[in-house]
């Protein structure tokens, strides 16, 4: 219905949510040892960004379709609800938080030396605001997409829930898209050991082996044949 939820105590909503917020400072601090280190992404560029901020949309994507379509959440299964939306929400802030890590490194790295601060102070503004915008607009989605189930019970909560994480997963893939337009593509995107997207410092490197190899080839060929003695081999070798 519009107004059962889950049917958690207030003091145990205010636990996740401290928790939340634990997990996602720890894992921010985290990634560049953790995670974009060992996946030879650091330090990060444009295409990183990119390359989680797609990633980022999978679990919004993911809970959008489970609450349209799951069967839990239409016979108000507790147990599976509550398994989901945790399950989902803990995702979430580990890839967000490693997407928030790679855009403070960003945000320093492509301001102007003189305007560092003024870059970092714009950062954080727009954050804010972005945030703001947010709870402004889930909160609109949340209260009047669904159908109306009576006066005291609002709209259908599972639907404006759904409309949430479905704009959540929309501004996740405009942000990666407009990051496709910022100029820092030069040391390519990895992971790990495989080459996704080859940068021009990778082309530096195939040049200069290619030119290691066409000496090599060359020194090869000019150097004169062993002298030919006329022994027999021996029996060791026939």
């Amino acid at each position: 219905g519009g107004c059962g939820g889950l049917g958690l105590d207030r003091v145990i909503v205010g636990a996740f949510l401290g928790g939340y917020i634990i997990l996602y400072g720890q894992v921010q601090s985290w990634t560049p040892q953790l995670v974009t280190g060992p996946l030879k992404q650091t330090p990060p560029n444009k295409l990183v960004e990119i390359l989680w901020g797609v990633i980022n949309c999978l679990p919004t994507l993911v809970m959008a379709i489970v609450l349209t379509w799951s069967s839990a959440y239409e016979e108000y299964d507790l147990t599976v609800m509550m398994v989901w939306m945790v399950v989902m929400i803990v995702t979430f802030a580990i890839i967000f938080a490693i997407n928030s890590s790679i855009h403070s490194f960003l945000v320093v790295k492509y301001a102007k030396s003189e305007k560092v601060a003024v870059s970092v102070g714009f950062y954080y503004m727009s954050n804010a605001l972005g945030r703001l915008f947010g709870t402004l607009g889930s909160g609109i989605l949340f209260t009047y997409v669904g159908d109306d189930l009576g006066e005291y019970a609002g709209n259908d909560a599972v639907s404006g829930l759904a409309a949430c994480m479905l704009a959540g997963t929309l501004c996740s893939l405009l942000a990666a898209f407009i990051t496709v337009f910022i100029e820092d593509q030069k040391a390519g995107l990895r992971c790990a050991s495989w080459l996704l997207v080859k940068g021009e410092e990778d082309e530096d490197v195939d040049d200069a082996e290619l030119v290691e190899d066409t000496k090599k080839n060359d020194n090869e060929e000019k150097s004169p044949p062993p002298p030919n003695t006329g022994s027999f081999p021996n029996a060791s070798s026939i």
